[in-house]
């Protein structure tokens, strides 16, 4: 059973850090630092999913977390991949009972660690990653340590989401401040064109979207290069001679 204050200081630690300027690596640092605290193993590693869909070690705890973490990147077969594909949680009380995933296994007997947890990160059906806890002996991991894995992982996927979604915020943000910033330019263009050709905004926009189609060049940029004196567009009884 895991001491209550211990987990409590964790389950803390990792709220603070996580209301932090943090990076996901930085976050990915704490929650395998605090769910292993938490837990009294040997130690943890993250795994995030790339735009691929591969499960890519992030961090992890110590040395030893880190060639296992490597190995199952490479492989990219083990409980952590296991968990991250199912969405269900592995966890192994002897990895020398298992079978499969020959490289992890070897790796895992090398440095000497026998049972470990692999823990998905998911939301809404979206596979985010997964979290791996090792043990250095045997052992029969109970319902309160995957609960309280599950606990580590809802407030590190509650971060995941929240960076994604900031990210679209702070990338439509951009995207809106462009259009206005055009909008003003385009308006500017508009108004020099129509005072030099004494015709209508309209028709000075009409003007101006057309020698954009004809020469394959962005409105606005036209439009920039009309503000910039660069460009002057001939009046119409130009074009019609």
């Amino acid at each position: 059973m895991a001491n209550q204050d211990l987990l409590l200081q964790a389950l803390k630690s990792f709220a603070v850090a996580m209301g932090g300027s943090y990076e996901i690596n930085e976050m990915a640092y704490e929650l395998s630092y605090r769910v292993a605290e938490a837990l009294g193993v040997a130690g943890a590693g993250v795994s995030i999913a790339d735009s691929e869909g591969r499960l890519r070690f992030v961090t992890a705890t110590d040395e030893r977390m880190l060639q296992i973490e490597q190995a199952q990147e490479q492989a990219q077969e083990g409980p952590c991949v296991t968990a991250y594909l199912t969405q269900q949680p592995v966890s192994i009380s002897n990895l020398q009972d298992i079978r499969d995933w020959a490289a992890y296994a070897t790796t895992a007997e090398h440095l000497e660690l026998h049972a470990v947890v692999g823990f998905p990160l998911s939301y809404d059906s979206e596979r985010l990653g997964a979290i791996n806890i090792y043990h250095d002996d045997r052992r029969d991991w109970s319902d309160e340590d995957l609960d309280i894995i599950g606990v580590f992982a809802n407030m590190a996927t509650a971060f995941l989401v929240r960076v994604t979604e900031l990210a679209e915020s702070r990338q439509l943000a951009k995207q809106l401040q462009e259009a206005l910033d055009s909008r003003v330019i385009i308006e500017q263009a508009k108004g020099i064109l129509a005072a030099e050709n004494d015709i209508t905004v309209d028709e000075a926009f009409r003007q101006l979207r057309q020698h954009s189609q004809d020469n394959n060049i962005k409105l606005v940029q036209v439009c920039e290069s009309v503000v910039d004196t660069k460009l002057r567009i001939p009046r119409p009884e130009t074009l019609e001679s």
